[in-house]
């Protein structure tokens, strides 16, 4: 994909093409410097540093589609979407949301691109076909086929921005999970604008679907759409919404599920009485008593803090469905978000002298900095 251009396959010269368009930095938003950071969903995300929001950059495409089909998408998508990202209450006219899709699904596969070239190759990508396809679509001013999309409002801090793309299964009751995803979740949110779509990359596996949010249906078009409408997406539920764990399926027996190669870490194993825990760096293991699973069992959860030899420290929470990690970062950070928790600090015995944990209360706490 490096030596041409990721749309139209031309070889030759590449630009560089910002993943927002360079009018989403001057209509008002907060533009003080912010962190960086982009990868796969069940791994560390690479650090990409500190600097202004909204001109992250990727030279994958040529000058024609740079200047032509995509530059045309960017003035629709500004003429329409920057009062909302602002927060003004208005409405998206029915002429113009298939170019509104069309330039959300579009913004989502070039913020893939972020990712190196070796994290794609290994699964944590969209392929070339999706790209390819999208150029096919560019007459029409329209998504890929079997897309749907939602527009809604973010209600956490209007300086916030973010792109997520997650692979997505269809599950049945008793049979096993697809080897390859059957389509993806796209969630963008520019200041107080959300962008939610779903896109099925086996058409004749696409089941209707609803959100838990009740947010407008944006694509296929159904009529001049208001906003905001439906409940917020807020910073506690963000993360199952670009999940696609807040889908819900029209069909009996079907459901649409996180991908779990993309989205889990490997199964942990008891080993001694300790469980071994995979670390989301993708290169250490770190353990805990085994009595938490049979705690996790009956209702009752824990939440510790541990290291591994990267060195990267991590909030660990105990879940009905296992252990998963709730934060990861630098150890002194990790130590005071772990002594802000809610919830009992006690100490378990293991083979090490004592294992210190915090019991939590009733409802497992989601740890957010």
């Amino acid at each position: 994909m490096s030596d041409s251009c990721a749309f139209c396959g031309s070889v030759g010269p590449l630009t560089r093409e910002h993943v927002f368009g360079q009018w989403v930095g001057k209509i008002g938003l907060d533009a003080e410097p912010v962190a960086h950071a982009a990868g796969p969903l069940n791994r560390l995300h690479k650090q990409m540093g500190v600097r202004r929001p909204y001109q992250q950059t990727v030279k994958n495409f040529c000058a024609g589609c740079n200047n032509g089909w995509m530059s045309q998408l960017e003035t629709v998508a500004q003429r329409v979407l920057a009062p909302l990202i602002l927060g003004e209450q208005g409405s998206i006219a029915e002429e113009d949301q298939g170019p509104i899709a069309l330039w959300a699904q579009k913004t989502a596969l070039t913020a893939m691109l972020v990712s190196s070239e070796e994290q794609r190759a290994d699964g944590y990508g969209l392929p070339l076909s999706e790209y390819r396809a999208l150029y096919a679509c560019r007459e029409r001013v329209q998504p890929l086929d079997a897309t749907r999309f939602w527009v809604g409002r973010y209600g956490g801090d209007p300086g916030y921005w973010a792109v997520r793309v997650t692979p997505l299964a269809l599950r049945i009751p008793g049979v096993p999970e697809p080897d390859l995803p059957q389509g993806y979740v796209m969630t963008i949110v520019l200041g107080q604008l959300l962008l939610h779509g779903l896109r099925f990359t086996t058409p004749a596996l696409q089941v209707d679907v609803t959100t838990d949010l009740g947010i407008a249906q944006l694509w296929p078009s159904h009529g001049a759409v208001q906003w905001p409408a439906g409940k917020p997406c807020t910073p506690e539920n963000f993360l199952s919404l670009a999940d696609g764990k807040m889908f819900r399926s029209r069909e009996q027996y079907l459901e649409l599920r996180p991908w779990t190669p993309a989205s889990d870490v490997p199964q942990s194993e008891v080993v001694d009485g300790m469980v071994e825990l995979p670390t989301i760096c993708g290169e250490h293991t770190v353990f805990y008593p085994a009595a938490l699973v049979a705690e996790a069992a009956r209702g009752r959860f824990y939440a510790f803090a541990t290291t591994c030899e990267c060195p990267v420290a991590y909030v660990i929470q105990t879940e009905s469905d296992g252990a998963h990690c709730k934060e990861a970062g630098d150890p002194e950070a990790i130590a005071d978000l772990y002594e802000r928790l809610p919830g009992e600090e006690v100490i378990l015995g293991d083979h090490g002298g004592g294992f210190v944990c915090k019991r939590l209360p009733a409802e497992p706490m989601v740890a957010t900095t």
